[in-house]
């Protein structure tokens, strides 16, 4: 019975995370650049910094669901949305469950760590009007 309840709980902490997750992590880090000082930069609503250059992470469930935008006074705002592709790393978790749990369940449904950031670095510059 002790042996039993052993494997399992080791399968839960070996199995608690998937590949994509454990190695690329569940965030994204975004740049952001303009090249107009006193720039303002947002992602989709909330202010994430000011001036030439701005940095964000977003959770990459949230990464398609993100608009970039940057604004300056007397300037047309540029806006992007984050464009996501699939991280092959998910894969790997075929060789550990036949990626029932570690692909399925953790990278795709509980993270978000099947996507991947296409781009992460962004030159977003206001145009004058």
């Amino acid at each position: 019975m002790k042996c039993i309840s052993f494997l399992l709980a080791v399968s839960v902490l070996f199995f608690s995370s998937g590949c994509a997750s454990m190695f690329n992590g569940t965030t994204e880090t975004i740049y952001l650049r303009s090249n107009l000082p006193n720039t303002t930069f947002y992602a989709n609503a909330r202010e994430i910094g000011r001036g030439t250059s701005a940095v964000t992470t977003i959770p990459k469930k949230q990464l398609s669901k993100t608009t970039l935008r940057a604004e300056k006074a007397g300037c047309h705002p540029k806006t992007t949305p984050i464009e996501t592709s699939f991280d092959a790393t998910t894969l790997l978790g075929v060789f550990l469950d036949y990626g029932i749990f570690s692909i399925v369940c953790f990278d795709w449904i509980g993270t978000g760590a099947i996507t991947k950031a296409a781009q992460t670095d962004y030159i977003l510059t206001p145009e004058p009007m």
